[in-house]
This record gives C-alpha cells, sequence and structure tokens, in this order.
C-alpha cells in the first residue's frame, strides 16, 4: 500500500515544477533539515525504543565514561584547558554521560572542561539544553563559523554525524560519469541520471579511482553507484580552522574506500531508516524517516592530511571501546539479577559482541600538527 504524500513531498514537487530537477544531494538536504518539515528538525523523537535507530551513546552510559577517558589520555601533559566541541550532539545524552564521567574518574580534567556543542536543529538543541542542565556552567552552544573566527585547542569529535550530511551519488556509463537528480512526475518523485552539476564530482572520482589503482589494484566498474560527500571535505576544511591545536575524532558508520567500493557494493550505501526498520528507498516518507550513507574514511583520512592533521589510529569501534577498558568495566559491574541490571548488562555487551551496535563503526583519530 503506498504511503501518502508528506507535506515536505508536496513542497519539493512545487519547488522542481517552479525551479527544475533536484540533486540527489539538495533532496537529501531538504529531507534532512528542512527548516519546516525537515526529518532533524521535526519534534518526533529520532533515537532510541522510540524512534528510529539506536546510537553507541543511548545503549549504555559507559560508552560515554569510556569516551571522557580518551579525551583525559589524549590532553594528558597540555598545560591548556581542555576545549571539547561535539558536532550532532542528538538528545545531548552522550554529551551528559562524558561530563558526568569525566567529574566523577576524572576530576583534574573536569575542573579545567569546558564543552561546546554545534547543534543546526532548534528542536534538538532545546533537547540537549534540558537534558545539560547540570551542567549548564560548562556548556555553550554555537555555529561551527563561530569557531573559526576563534579557534579553539582541544578534542573535536563527532559521534553518527558525518554519516548523515547530504551527499552526491555518481555513476559511469560507459566513460561517462553522470550524477543522479530527483524529478518531479505524475505518480510522485522519482530518479533519474543526467550530467555532473559540479566539476568538484569529477574531481573527487579521479582522485577516488588513482587511489583504488595506486594503492589496491582495483577501479570502479561500470554501473556502480558512488555516494560523494562534498560536505564533509567542507566541514572538515572548516574544522582545521577551528581547531588550532589537538585531536579531531570521527565515529560514525563507513569504512576505507577499498572496501566500500569493492566487489558486492554495487548500489552505493544508502539506508533510510523508520520505526527500526530499513527502508527500501530514500524517496517514502519524505522528512519523516532517517537517511545515511557510510563514510569513506579513506577521504577523511587523505583530505585530512592536506590539511594539516596526521593520522594517530583507525580502528572499529570494538577494538577502540576494548582498548579503553570495555570489557573491564564490564566484568566490575555487580550482577543483582533485577531486570534493570540484566537489561544494563546486555546493553554494555551490544557494544563488544560480533554484529552489535559496536561492530560496524569505525573511529577515527587526527592530531592537529600545524
Amino acid at each position: 500500500m503506498p504511503t501518502q504524500s508528506t507535506e515536505l513531498e508536496k513542497r519539493l514537487i512545487e519547488q522542481i515544477h517552479r525551479e527544475g530537477p533536484l540533486t540527489f544531494r539538495d533532496f537529501m538536504q531538504a529531507a534532512l533539515y528542512d527548516p519546516d518539515f525537515g526529518y532533524y528538525n521535526t519534534e518526533r523523537l529520532k533515537i532510541g525504543a522510540q524512534g528510529d535507530y539506536y546510537t553507541s551513546s543511548n545503549v549504555h552510559p559507559a560508552f560515554g565514561a569510556l569516551l571522557a577517558s580518551a579525551f583525559a589520555e589524549l590532553w594528558a601533559g597540555s598545560s591548556e584547558p581542555l576545549t571539547i566541541v561535539e558536532f550532532g550532539p542528538g538528545t545531548g545524552q552522550l554529551a551528559f554521560d562524558v561530563l558526568s564521567a569525566m567529574r566523577d574518574e576524572q576530576p583534574a580534567v573536569f575542573d579545567q572542561v569546558s564543552y561546546v556543542l554545534v547543534e543546526v536543529s532548534p528542536v534538538m538543541r532545546t533537547r540537549q539544553q534540558d537534558k545539560l542542565n547540570a551542567f549548564k556552567q560548562l556548556t555553550r552552544w554555537c555555529a561551527l563559523e563561530d569557531l573559526e573566527r576563534s579557534p579553539v585547542a582541544g578534542i573535536v569529535f563527532s559521534n553518527e554525524f558525518v554519516d548523515a550530511l547530504p551527499v552526491h551519488r555518481a555513476s559511469y556509463c560507459g566513460d561517462v560519469l553522470e550524477e543522479l537528480y530527483v524529478g518531479a512526475y505524475p505518480a510522485g518523485l522519482a530518479m533519474f541520471w543526467g550530467t555532473p552539476s559540479t566539476e568538484r564530482l569529477r574531481q573527487y572520482v579521479d582522485q577516488l579511482v588513482d587511489h583504488l589503482v595506486d594503492h589496491f589494484g582495483m577501479s570502479l566498474r561500470e554501473g556502480q553507484i558512488i555516494e560523494i560527500n562534498l560536505e564533509m571535505l567542507d566541514w572538515l576544511t572548516s574544522v582545521s580552522r577551528a581547531l588550532k591545536n589537538g585531536f579531531l575524532i570521527t565515529i560514525d558508520y563507513g569504512d576505507t574506500a577499498n572496501l566500500l567500493y569493492g566487489e558486492g557494493r554495487e548500489s552505493g550505501t544508502i539506508r533510510s531508516f523508520y520505526r527500526h526498520r530499513l527502508i527500501d528507498s530514500p524517496l517514502k516518507r519524505i522528512g519523516e524517516q532517517d537517511i545515511t550513507a557510510s563514510v569513506n574514511f579513506t577521504a577523511l583520512i587523505e583530505s585530512g592530511r592536506n590539511l594539516g592533521f596526521e593520522l594517530v589510529s583507525y580502528e572499529r569501534q570494538t577494538a577502540f571501546l576494548i582498548r579503553l577498558g570495555l570489557v573491564e568495566r564490564i566484568a566490575s559491574q555487580e550482577f543483582s539479577g533485577t531486570p534493570g541490571n540484566i537489561k544494563g548488562r546486555l546493553a554494555l555487551k551490544n557494544l563488544l559482541v560480533p554484529g552489535g551496535v559496536g561492530d560496524n563503526f569505525r573511529v577515527l583519530i587526527q592530531k592537529r600538527t600545524r
């Protein structure tokens, strides 16, 4: 049974009739961030059992506690106070868990910490402020542009932020690079292939192909769909201006280019979620379902190197958490057999076991060197 058109879909159809087709990137931008009807700007809860998906930060407070430990370890030996900048802070739960753990387990760092949240959604900002009321003296909200004007020393990090940035989609037809567009038809919105909207797409694909050939002896295949996250590269450039000294930590769903574009990866990595179900098309429930694309960590590493970021580590989130003491934290918990205690232990193990929340995520740490 077809789903009913949303208000945002109707608005986009009208816009396309007036101005012409949208690139998939512009469609995704509207679907997620339209000021009135975009997914992240509506009141409906997105994260957790009543939402559309789980994040590691909402599985158990231990995730934030282990991050707090990593932050303190990275900043050890610095004479400067620590500024933590979080992009895409969600409900504010992760910030709350990080600050709570730092207060209880890293008091010397906590005494000099400040926490900056970069959030574009007014709805989410309000939720974060409510959640972080106990730490209101340490927290502030600002835009990335503000940080570029007044750079900080500290740790910039994101957890499942980059995969929600809008992406272009491209593919080769013969030797011709094409871009995916969204048009309006009598039956509704539909996608079609056309000429690339910007020369930056060709440049990105040329660099990607060169890297795949030089490092892995492989290339893209005809008809293979890839996502091109120019927004991510622009964000990284801005972060390089906002961070004068310190570390950039990116935690997200994705992989290196050779694995993202290897055999069996013909249809790209776009995924849509609604009520914890994987939806087969981003054109359904527009504004009411989440849309994400896997992060090309190779692009983050190589572009970061050109911007003055040195690679510190890149690993599975599970390995990262184990290294920080997740197993010991599980073992140290008292087991009472009560429903709440059992649920908490199972949640912790979900960060650890193969196929759990943490198994498909990667953690990239880069250090600002110039």
